[in-house]
């Protein structure tokens, strides 16, 4: 794999298009490999370190050509290297993961009516974004250190988790993403960073490679990690 970091140049048009497109910005990413040899490629753009730049990560499974973008579509030149993580079980690593928590609906579900059977629609509240990720960190070789406590708050009445949960939840809103351009998609958006612990190295591994949940095409799933 390779990892691949892009500082977008706000002044050019096609890059504030992508920007607002992200499905856009994955055809204009693809261009970076030869057709046919795409292989898995997942990105997703964050704000730069200077609080200004806008960065685009780009995660791949062949090494890229960044020269094939358009002309202008970085601020400067382009910086990739190859990503070939080792870890080990019990090893703990800080993460940020940009996803698209959704659970499909199932034919019995009254309150959605039946024309939404089968369909996925993304999970609002805190209390069930953390249960996806936690589902997600079983299937995929990981846990958050600390305890999430599915409990009411005495107070509040609101699900709540115990200081020592190593886990930051940022709502995004819902991402405007639609393959036809006009930025009028649904996707929910939310922002995980923390610290997880490594269960299951191969199954970590494949989990980095392959990404977490649905929405890839449209900026979702790459997981990112880094020594705690």
């Amino acid at each position: 794999m390779f990892l691949s970091r892009l500082v977008l140049n706000l002044r050019d048009s096609q890059a504030r298009f992508d920007l607002c497109r992200p499905y856009e910005m994955h055809r204009t990413l693809w261009r970076a490999f030869p057709e046919g040899e795409v292989g898995r490629v997942l990105f997703r753009t964050d704000a730069g370190r200077n609080g200004e730049s806008t960065v685009a990560l780009v995660q791949s499974e062949f090494e890229p050509d960044w020269a094939n973008l358009p002309t202008g579509y970085t601020a400067n030149l382009p910086e990739w290297k190859p990503l070939d993580l080792h870890v080990t079980a019990g090893q703990k690593l800080r993460f940020r993961l940009r996803a698209n928590p959704t659970k499909r609906v199932a034919a019995k579900n009254e309150r959605l009516g039946n024309v939404m059977a089968g369909r996925r629609v993304g999970l609002v509240t805190e209390h069930e974004q953390i249960a996806w990720l936690l589902r997600k960190g079983e299937e995929g070789g990981f846990s958050i250190p600390g305890d999430w406590v599915d409990a009411k708050h005495s107070e509040t009445h609101q699900p709540f988790k115990l200081p020592n949960f190593r886990l930051d939840v940022q709502p995004e809103g819902r991402d405007r993403n639609d393959k036809a351009g006009h930025c009028n998609g649904a996707f929910l958006a939310v922002r995980f960073e923390g610290v997880l612990e490594v269960s299951d190295p191969e199954k970590f591994r494949e989990t980095l490679f392959a990404g977490i949940g649905s929405g890839k095409s449209f900026g979702f799933g790459l997981l990112s990690v880094r020594p705690s």
